[in-house]
C-alpha cells in the first residue's frame, strides 16, 4: 500500500514538471530552432534528475496517502489490536519502502550521469540546451602540483586552447609564465604547442623563450578533466569520491563534492527519514484529517526539508563543518522532530 502511493505520487510530481518543462520549451521552439521530437528527448532525460530532486517529497507524501488509507480501514486498531507497537508498525512501514530507498542509490550512481551524459552527446548533435556541461566549459582555473593553470577554451577533454601556467616554486614564489597556444592529450602526456616561457626566477632579468613543441607529464588526464568540467550534481557516486581524492591530493578545496558525495549516499536515510515524519503526523496531528490536508501539511513539510538540506550544504561547503555532518544534520533534525510528535501523541 505505501509502496505504491510513493510510486503514484512520484508519477504525479514527475508528470507537472514535465508538463511545466514542456510548455516552457515549446515557447522556444520558434526562437531557437527546437524541434518538438528535441523538446520530448530533453524531457525524458530530466526525469532521472527529477527523480532525485523529488525523492524525499514524493517518500514523505506517499507515505501519507499509503498510511491514511491504512487508517481508514481501521488497520492501525487491528495492528495495535494484534500486540504490534508503534516502533514494530514504522519498522514495517520503513521495509515497505526499501525498494524505492534502492531506487535512489541505483539513480545516484548509474541513471542520472547516464541521462545527462547521453543529453550531452545529443545536445552535440542537435544544439540543444543542456545543463550538463558547467559555466568552466570556458575560462577555467586549477591547480597541478606547483601550477596554476588558467584554460580559456576546452575543445575536448582531450585538447586545450589558450592556457596560461604560473609556475611556482616551494616557497610560493612565482618562477615562471608560460603562454601556451594548445595542448593536446596523447600517449598518456600533454604535448605543448607554440610554448611561449618567461622566466622571472632571476631578479635581474627576464627569461624568454619561444618553444615549438614540448611535453607536460600533468596529474590532470582528460579523465579528471571531465570531472572537472561536469557539474557536480550530475557525476555518480564513485567519480564524485574520485575528484574529491584528486582535488585533495593537488590541494584544492573539495568540500563541494564531499557534501554532494555525502547527500547522494545518505539519500535512502533521508527517505526513511520522511517516511518516520508520515507516520509521526499519522499517528500525531494528522490523525482523522481529510487527505487533502495530509497532502498540504505533507508538501509544506518536504520543502522545508529541500530548504534546510541545501542550507546545510552551503555551510558545510563553505565554514568549516564536515561534509557528513552537513549531509546528515537535516535528516537527524527531521528524525528528532518526527520522534518528539510521537512521544507527545503516545
Amino acid at each position: 500500500m505505501v509502496i505504491s502511493n510513493i510510486t503514484a505520487v512520484f508519477l504525479v510530481l514527475l508528470s507537472l514538471s514535465s508538463v511545466i518543462k514542456l510548455v516552457d520549451e515549446l515557447r522556444k521552439t520558434g526562437e531557437e530552432n527546437h524541434s518538438v521530437f528535441e523538446v520530448i528527448v530533453y524531457m525524458v532525460l530530466n526525469l532521472p534528475k527529477d527523480f532525485e530532486l523529488f525523492f524525499p517529497i514524493a517518500t514523505l507524501l506517499g507515505g501519507l496517502l499509503g498510511l491514511c488509507m491504512l487508517e481508514v480501514h481501521n488497520e492501525f486498531i487491528a495492528m495495535q489490536v494484534s500486540g504490534f507497537s508503534r516502533l514494530q508498525i514504522a519498522l514495517s512501514v520503513i521495509k515497505a519502502s526499501i525498494p524505492v530507498l534502492l531506487c535512489s542509490i541505483i539513480s545516484n550512481e548509474w541513471v542520472v550521469p547516464n541521462s545527462e551524459k547521453i543529453m550531452c552527446m545529443y545536445h552535440n548533435q542537435s544544439q540543444h540546451d543542456s545543463s550538463l556541461l558547467s559555466v568552466k566549459i570556458k575560462n577555467l582555473w586549477f591547480i597541478d602540483n606547483n601550477n596554476f593553470i588558467y584554460v580559456e577554451n576546452i575543445i575536448t577533454c582531450n585538447e586545450l586552447l589558450g592556457i596560461n601556467l604560473y609556475n611556482f616554486n616551494e616557497e610560493k614564489k612565482l618562477k615562471k609564465i608560460c603562454y601556451i597556444e594548445r595542448a593536446v592529450f596523447a600517449n598518456k602526456v600533454w604535448h605543448l604547442i607554440n610554448v611561449n616561457e618567461l622566466d622571472i626566477s632571476e631578479e635581474i632579468y627576464v627569461t624568454n623563450k619561444k618553444i615549438p613543441h614540448s611535453e607536460w607529464n600533468a596529474a590532470l588526464t582528460p579523465y579528471r578533466l571531465s570531472m572537472m568540467i561536469t557539474h557536480p550534481n550530475f557525476l555518480s557516486i564513485s567519480k564524485l569520491y574520485s575528484c574529491a581524492k584528486y582535488f585533495n591530493r593537488i590541494g584544492q578545496n573539495s568540500k563541494y563534492y564531499q557534501v554532494i558525495f555525502w547527500k547522494k549516499i545518505l539519500s535512502p536515510i533521508s527517505g526513511s527519514v520522511m517516511t518516520i515524519m508520515a507516520l509521526a503526523f499519522t499517528f500525531g496531528p494528522l490523525y482523522k484529517k481529510k487527505i487533502g490536508v495530509r497532502l498540504f501539511v505533507g508538501s509544506i513539510v518536504g520543502f522545508l526539508f529541500y530548504i534546510v538540506n541545501q542550507i546545510f550544504g552551503i555551510l558545510s561547503a563553505t565554514h568549516s563543518v564536515s561534509p557528513i555532518i552537513g549531509s546528515i544534520s537535516p535528516s537527524v533534525i527531521f528524525l528528532a522532530i518526527s520522534v518528539i510528535i510521537m512521544w507527545i501523541y503516545s
